[in-house]
């Protein structure tokens, strides 16, 4: 069986080949485009097919393993939550609260895998619409300008459609948007509810969990480690602040 662990790892893996597979496509079209003689041509475009291929195939994998990754992921949290007995084991503080098994703890550790989500998401956004914006400005000015060959515009045009480099923006900033609503909402109804055994409390809070999950998968995008990692500290100290004012210790 594949664990959550492998499944994000190919994932990762997946994901930043296809980042180098953007520079790839990138580079070979501008020498296609500075140097059109035959014998660039005979080299170049071959690379270019085998590049946006293999691109693509990057993002079939990425997207497959990182929704197999949550589906294992969403097992485990719903035994931990829930207090099931399948899923993967944990270890103990995997999840920084001390709600006993119930729908609550379930919604705990939502609350707290949304926050940390939607913090991280917000420095990826910074960094992809940075990259996006330098190429969407770029084709704006190549397009206005009277004297630009055509084969500069299919330079840049190739390289941010070619690579889906605009539909991963997309599907990024869904994701962080979506995830800093349900992040909201369910901060919102700790701050208002006791209990969490009432049948809109019920529903408010498997809605949250769902919309949720469904948008890690819509999205298929693995988190950058590295912005995980420094964000951390910080994140853990809003969590034990959030838990405690909101008595989800």
């Amino acid at each position: 069986m594949k664990t959550a662990e492998y499944c994000f790892k190919v994932a990762d893996i997946a994901d930043k080949c296809g980042g180098f597979l953007f520079y790839v496509v990138f580079i070979t079209s501008m020498v296609l485009a500075k140097w059109d003689t035959p014998q660039t041509d005979a080299w170049c475009h071959p690379i270019l097919i085998v590049a946006v291929v293999l691109a693509v195939i990057a993002t079939i994998v990425t997207s497959i393993y990182q929704t197999e990754g949550n589906a294992t992921l969403r097992e485990t949290q719903l035994t931990d939550g829930l207090g099931g007995g399948a899923g993967e084991e944990i270890r103990p503080d995997y999840y920084n609260n001390n709600v006993p098994p119930s729908l609550r703890r379930l919604a705990a550790t939502t609350l707290e895998n949304t926050l940390f989500t939607k913090e991280v998401l917000s420095m990826m956004c910074v960094k992809m619409r940075f990259k996006v914006g330098i190429f969407l400005i770029l084709l704006l000015i190549l397009f206005t300008s009277r004297t630009t060959p055509t084969s500069w515009l299919v330079v840049v045009a190739q390289t941010l459609f070619s690579t889906d480099l605009a539909i991963k923006l997309i599907w990024l900033e869904r994701f962080r948007i979506r995830t800093a609503r349900v992040h909201k909402r369910l901060a919102d109804f700790f701050q208002l509810a006791t209990d969490c055994t009432k049948p809109n409390e019920v529903a408010i809070l498997m809605s949250a969990f769902t919309d949720y999950e469904c948008a890690k998968d819509e999205a298929a995008c693995p988190l950058e480690s590295k912005y995980f990692i420094k964000l951390n500290p910080e994140l853990s100290r809003q969590w034990t602040a959030l838990k405690a004012r909101l008595k989800l210790e």
